[in-house]
C-alpha cells in the first residue's frame, strides 16, 4: 500500500485532539488569572476598609458619651452629614492610594453604644464593608495617676518621699502596691507632646524613681488632651455639688464619705491648712495649696495648679488633674503619694454617672459584605 500521507494525517489526528484541550487550558488559566485578580481587588478592598475602622477607633477618645460622633463633621445635628465619621483631619484621603478609599459612618444602637461600618472601595469597583460594635469601658479612665494638662517640665517632686504611682491599689493600701484589678497606667501625662523626653532628662534619679507606673523609670507618657474646662463645667454644673466659700480651710473638715460621696467645689484658690479628708469629686477653680493634711479618694481636679508646701501631707487615692495653669507646674514638696485607684474612681462614677471619661471598647466585629 502507498503510505504517503499517513504522517501528515496523524499529526493532524493529534492536533484536532490537543486543540481543544489547549483551548480548555488557556481559558482555565485566563479564569484562574481573573479569579486572582478579583480576589486580590477584594482583598485590597477588605483592608481598606479595616484600615478605615482602625482610624476611626483611634480618633474616639474617652468621654462620657457618643453623641458627639453622631452629628457628622459639621457638628450640627440635623444636617446632611449627620452619621459620617467626624475625622479630626476632615474626609480621609485615598489609603494608601488611589483608587483605594474608606467612608465610615456612625449608627447609635442605644445610649451607651453605636455601630461603626466602614465600606472599603479598590480597583475593579471591588466594594467590602466591615462593621464594629462599639461601647465604653466599665473602669472610667484617666491618662495618669497625675494628669497636667499644661507644660509639666519644671515638675518638683521636692527631696521627701513623695510618690507618684500608676500601679492601681485598694484604698488604703501603699501606694505603689498593686492591689487593685485593673491595669498599671503612667504615673504621669501630659498632652504637651516634647514635655516626656524634657521633664525626664531634668529629673534627678532619686525624683525619677518616685514616678512609678507603666513605661519604665520615671513612669511618663504623652496622652491626648482631656479638655478639663468641660469637665470642670460638668461638674460645677450638678446640682448636689457643694460650694466651699472659705478660701483657707482650717480646722478638721469632711468632704464626703465612703458612704457619701461629696462633689466639693470652691469658686477660686483654695488653701488647706488644717486637716481635710473626703471622697468624691474636689474641684478647685485655682491653686490648690497644702500646707497641713488633705487625704482624699476619687477624683481633685485643681484647674489653677497644685502646691504641696514642704511639711505637709498629702494622700490622694484615684487621681489628680492639673489645668493648664500658666507658668505653675506641680509642686509636689510635701510628704505622702497621689496613686491610682480604679475602686475610688468607681465608686465617684457610681455617685456621679456621666462626669467620669470612659475609654472606647470594642465589643463585636463583622464583615457585612
Amino acid at each position: 500500500m502507498n503510505n504517503r500521507g499517513t504522517a501528515l494525517v496523524a499529526t493532524l489526528s493529534i492536533a484536532l485532539v490537543l486543540l481543544p484541550l489547549g483551548a480548555f487550558v488557556a481559558m482555565q488559566c485566563r479564569t484562574d488569572l481573573l479569579i486572582q485578580h478579583n480576589l486580590r481587588a477584594e482583598i485590597e478592598a477588605f483592608y481598606t476598609a479595616e484600615a478605615g475602622l482602625e482610624h476611626a477607633i483611634s480618633e474616639i477618645g474617652p468621654g462620657t458619651s457618643f453623641d458627639p460622633l453622631l452629628s457628622g463633621p459639621d457638628r450640627l445635628a440635623g444636617t446632611r452629614d449627620d452619621g459620617a465619621f467626624p475625622f479630626r483631619g476632615g474626609s480621609p484621603a485615598p489609603f494608601p492610594h488611589a483608587p483605594f478609599q474608606y467612608d465610615v459612618r456612625v449608627i447609635k444602637l442605644d445610649a451607651a453604644t453605636i455601630r461603626l461600618v466602614s465600606t472599603g472601595t479598590g480597583i475593579k469597583n471591588a466594594v467590602k464593608i466591615v462593621n464594629v460594635l462599639a461601647t465604653r469601658s466599665s473602669i472610667p479612665h484617666t491618662p495618669a495617676a497625675l494628669y497636667v494638662e499644661g507644660d509639666p517640665t519644671s515638675l518638683d517632686v521636692g527631696s521627701g518621699s513623695f510618690v507618684v504611682s500608676g500601679m492601681d491599689h485598694n484604698v488604703g493600701a501603699p501606694a505603689g502596691s498593686a492591689s487593685g484589678a485593673a491595669a498599671p497606667i503612667p504615673a504621669l501625662s501630659t498632652s504637651q507632646a516634647d514635655a516626656e523626653a524634657t521633664l525626664a532628662q531634668r529629673l534627678t534619679p532619686a525624683a525619677a524613681r518616685r514616678l512609678i507606673g507603666t513605661g519604665g523609670t520615671p513612669s511618663i507618657a504623652h496622652s491626648d488632651a482631656l479638655d478639663l474646662a468641660s469637665y470642670a463645667a460638668a461638674v460645677a454644673g450638678r446640682p448636689e455639688a457643694v460650694n466651699i466659700t472659705a478660701t483657707t480651710i482650717t480646722g478638721r473638715v469632711v468632704l464626703g464619705t465612703p458612704q457619701d460621696p461629696q462633689i466639693s467645689l470652691t469658686a477660686g484658690d483654695c488653701e488647706v491648712s488644717g486637716q481635710v479628708s473626703g471622697r468624691g469629686i474636689l474641684l478647685v477653680n485655682g491653686r490648690l495649696r497644702v500646707v497641713g493634711t488633705l487625704s482624699f479618694a476619687g477624683l481633685v481636679l485643681a484647674m489653677g495648679g497644685v502646691l504641696f508646701e514642704p511639711g505637709s501631707a498629702v494622700t490622694i487615692d484615684g487621681t489628680l488633674w492639673q489645668g493648664a495653669a500658666v507658668s505653675s507646674p506641680p509642686q509636689l514638696r510635701g510628704d505622702g503619694a497621689i496613686a491610682y485607684s480604679s475602686a475610688a474612681l468607681a465608686a465617684v462614677d457610681r455617685r456621679f454617672p456621666g462626669l467620669l471619661p470612659h475609654a472606647v471598647v470594642i465589643a463585636g466585629w463583622q464583615e457585612q459584605l
